[in-house]
Parts: C-alpha cells; sequence; structure tokens
C-alpha cells in the first residue's frame, strides 16, 4: 500500500480505537504505519533512512520481518519502555505506535502479495482468498480504501466533537441547580 494509505488508516484505526482525536497519538500512529515499509529502499521512509533500509533489504525480504507480529512486539516493547522511564506520558501516546504498526501490517495482509505476519514462519498471511479481490498498490481499490479511511478519520472528529459540544450543554443549563441544595435533580421519568 502507499504511505498515505497506511497513515490515514492508522490515524483513523487509532483515533477509534483510543477513542482520541490528540494529535500526539495520531501523529505516532502515522509514524508508526511507515515503519514497517523501512524494508525497501523505494519506500518513503526507506528513502529517509537509507542506510538502514539498505541493510534490511540486503538481508531480509519485503513484507517479512518488518510486517510481522515479531516487529510489532518488539516495536511495543521500546514504546512501553521509553514511555515508563523517560516521558512517564499518557498511556495512549505510548501505544499508539506499535498500534499503527500493527494497522499497518494488517493492512497489507489485503494486498495481492499479504505479508509474513508470523515471521520466522514462511507462511504468508493474505486475508482475501481470491486473488482477483486482493488490492494492488496505488489501484483503484486502494484509493477506495484511502478515501474511506480519510471520511471514518473525519467522522470521528465530528463525533468526538458532538458529544463534547452536547455534554458541555447539558452540563452549563443543570449546572446551576445541580449545585443548590434541595434543587431539583434531572432524572429519566418513572425512575
Amino acid at each position: 500500500m502507499l504511505a498515505i494509505t497506511h497513515a490515514a488508516i492508522a490515524a483513523a484505526g487509532t483515533s477509534l480505537i483510543l477513542g482520541t482525536a490528540d494529535p500526539l497519538p495520531l501523529g505516532l500512529a502515522v509514524i508508526g504505519s511507515q515503519l514497517p515499509d523501512l524494508d525497501t529502499t523505494t519506500s518513503t521512509i526507506g528513502k529517509i533512512f537509507f542506510p538502514i533500509s539498505s541493510w534490511i533489504e540486503d538481508r531480509f525480504p519485503h513484507r517479512t520481518i518488518t510486517h510481522s507480529l515479531l516487529a510489532t512486539a518488539a516495536i511495543t516493547l521500546v514504546s512501553l519502555s521509553v514511555n515508563y522511564f523517560w516521558l512517564q506520558g499518557d498511556i495512549k501516546s505510548a501505544i499508539a505506535l506499535p498500534l499503527g504498526h500493527l494497522l499497518a501490517c494488517f493492512s497489507d495482509t489485503f494486498t495481492k502479495q499479504g505479508v509474513q505476519l508470523f515471521y520466522p514462519e514462511p507462511v504468508w498471511a493474505v486475508s482475501v482468498s481470491n486473488p482477483r479481490r486482493r488490492l494492488k498498490t496505488g489501484g483503484a481499490g486502494e484509493l477506495w480504501v484511502l478515501g474511506s479511511a480519510r471520511r471514518e478519520a473525519d467522522l470521528e472528529e465530528d463525533r468526538s466533537f458532538n458529544i463534547r459540544y452536547l455534554f458541555s450543554q447539558w452540563w452549563g443549563d443543570n449546572s446551576e441547580s445541580l449545585a443548590k441544595p434541595g434543587a431539583k435533580r434531572w432524572h429519566r421519568a418513572g425512575v
């Protein structure tokens, strides 16, 4: 898949799974979604980190070790360790990076080649059994997925805003009556 598709899927998925629209976890998830393609020098991240990607490309085929659950576990270990020992930050930010990596690996299982998700086992994980229904990188199917992921990210942002807005409106309208002693409290009829 294209880097932008991985980024959109990671941002939308992380927003839904973690229930946040905070830019830090979403940005870390986008970075994590680029890490699997570090195994090829033709990818965006492979060009940025050329010495590292060249070293990996010489030793491992594309979509093997960096697209595996083993790599996700290593990224999770590093991310949680950095968060625990140095940053003492939000847990959502700590798991966003490996979550972005996992979502990118999972999304690549829908492509024609699939991935070696269980590396070092030589089994290729492919989500669609019919080869004609698998996504071609940069093809029309992938562009449809990209548009859907982008739309879902927009909807999640709207939903979180609307819930906060509605809650603030209700709380703002009722906060004074709830604070007064003996005031009638809001409740459901018949309860």
